[in-house]
């Protein structure tokens, strides 16, 4: 079954607002909590940058890193839970210790649950995420400094004017435009590869902060 952009909309929310109520940050001005979710997200962006690695001309390694066997975090490779043969299997690595990755899907699930915070943060609906399938014209270093500029542009009273003026909602449509189209035209993900690997990173996340465990 598909799930939808709109599914993705909601967990996120109750996501963040679990996370502000469990951390007290509701006592943070709605315009901190945009900054900080808009600097999050150009980190995550940047990170994405820097698995795909192209722009690395310097580099003998520009290869994607769309594949990688890694160490569980959450055993730390014992197939354990925490290590202890009392605590039992480990559910994230199925108790193999290690984990099947694509470090560049990851990375791209990351941004697309900060573009999700910051959308209800300015006050948008699921609705208004969706955009438009025009080819991307420009090489693929190009479109991320176009969507790094983009981005930075979400700030400022502006955006969290209610109701949100048509041409700053354009502006962030642009913006999940051109990261849409990356993640479809350039690194050929799916839409179902992108739900899935979101779907399982926000019950990490969630896991994280009912244990008080750090990323």
């Amino acid at each position: 079954m598909e799930i939808s952009l709109e599914t993705l909309f909601e967990k996120q929310k109750q996501l963040d607002d679990y996370i502000i109520k469990k951390k007290g940050l509701d006592t943070l001005t709605k315009q901190t909590l945009l900054n900080n979710s808009v600097l999050a997200l150009q980190v995550e962006i940047c990170e994405l940058a820097n698995e795909w690695r192209w722009f690395k001309h310097w580099s003998e390694d520009r290869e994607p890193r769309n594949e990688s066997l890694v160490e569980c975090k959450e055993c730390k490779g014992t197939g354990l839970v925490t290590g202890n043969p009392d605590d039992g299997w480990c559910e994230y690595c199925s108790s193999n210790g290690f984990i099947e990755t694509n470090p560049m899907l990851e990375e791209y699930v990351d941004c697309l649950h900060f573009f999700l915070s910051i959308a209800w943060q300015i006050g948008l609906t699921a609705d208004d995420l969706y955009t438009w399938d025009e080819e991307l014209v420009n090489e693929t270093s190009v479109v991320f400094t176009e969507l790094l500029f983009m981005v930075a542009r979400i700030n400022g009273h502006a955006f969290l004017s209610k109701p949100i003026p048509e041409d700053i909602k354009l502006e962030f449509r642009i913006s999940l435009y051109i990261f849409f189209n990356l993640g479809e035209q350039r690194f050929g993900f799916t839409w179902d590869e992108i739900t899935q690997a979101y779907m399982k990173k926000w019950q990490i996340n969630m896991q994280r902060q009912e244990s008080g465990r750090r990323k």
